[in-house]
């Protein structure tokens, strides 16, 4: 073979997609997490569970008010990535703790927002140069001692951001779901969607704004403690509040009628009944197909996961709200 032949061979094989594929070409970068928890208390440990193609990566956790408030900053955490589970919109990702820090007590009752980000210097031949990646994550601080520095709780429609979230590919809605499929099962342990900007967070930044102090809580805390709710005078919900389960709601009512008092300044409140499972980690909700959640069968339809104001369920919203979101 001459010497000619070989030359052209080697530019040809260079400029070729298929000759040039190496394992030094840049991949994608990227960085994805979230917390542990929904919810914290001071004094517990906060864990978030990061995955990233960058072997380091930066958190600042933000309290978001009338103002923000960086509470946490930390760059060079070290990073790694972590595979994704089929089944992680439904039984969430299982990733390992990256960082766990305690919650201060200093952190006031609020809505935490948490930023990721990575960066590196692309490819080691080519596509060079600095890229960066960011995403965020949140959770909720409760008050240390409810009911102290406000008799106000302000509930989070956290149930509501999980159900629309279609990390992993499935939400309890098709039409942002893979192949237009809709899940039943929803879990917290991946990266959230979150509502928060839409109504609540226009609502504390008023509030806040103008003299109002809330304590804070995600939907959940309403049903895994309610030996809160007793320390407080107001119970108030903002957001779109939409996913509820049985007891959450018998808790409230409870609330109420021991004379607590409670406002709904939201649409589309408690329209789907849910069921917690894994302690609060996941929802369930089978929603229009109600005949295929495994209660249906039973017999005993109260916790079916359908419409509150379905006629198997019997437990209208207007009950509870004074106002209906599918009848008026």
């Amino acid at each position: 073979m001459s010497r000619r032949f070989l030359l052209v061979l080697s530019s040809i094989c260079l400029l070729s997609p298929i000759c040039r594929a190496d394992v030094t070409d840049p991949q994608p970068i990227f960085v994805e997490g979230y917390a542990g928890k929904v919810s914290y208390k001071p004094g517990e440990e906060l864990s978030l569970h990061v995955s990233t193609s960058a072997s380091k990566f930066a958190v600042e956790i933000t309290r978001l008010g009338a103002r923000p408030e960086v509470v946490f900053s930390k760059s060079d955490v070290p990073g790694t990535e972590s595979p994704v589970p089929e089944n992680a919109s439904s039984h969430g990702c299982q990733w390992p703790a990256a960082l766990k820090l305690p919650v201060a007590e200093t952190w006031r009752s609020g809505y935490y927002h948490v930023t990721l980000k990575a960066e590196d210097s692309g490819g080691k031949f080519f596509q060079r140069g600095k890229r960066t990646a960011e995403s965020s994550c949140f959770f909720i601080v409760r008050a240390a001692q409810p009911g102290k520095n406000s008799r106000i709780l302000l509930q989070l429609s956290t149930n509501t951001y999980n159900a629309y979230n279609n990390w992993g590919g499935f939400s309890l809605y098709s039409y942002n779901g893979r192949a237009n499929v809709q899940g039943h099962r929803v879990s917290f342990q991946r990266p959230p969607g979150s509502q928060f900007s839409n109504w609540e967070s226009p609502f504390v930044s008023w509030a806040e704004g103008n003299g109002y102090t809330f304590d804070f809580a995600a939907n959940s805390d309403l049903e895994f403690h309610p030996e809160d709710l007793k320390a407080y005078k107001l119970v108030l919900s903002v957001g779109h509040d939409e996913y509820w389960s049985a007891p959450m709601r018998d808790h409230l009512e409870s609330f109420i009628t021991a004379g607590g008092n409670v406002a709904f300044f939201s649409g589309n409140t408690c329209c789907w009944q849910v069921r917690s499972e894994d302690a609060g980690q996941a929802l369930v909700c089978w929603k229009q197909w109600f005949n295929l959640d495994p209660l249906y069968r039973s017999g005993d339809h109260n916790l079916l996961s359908t419409l509150w104001s379905h006629h198997l369920v019997g437990r209208p919203e207007n009950s509870l709200t004074g106002v209906g979101f599918l009848f008026g």
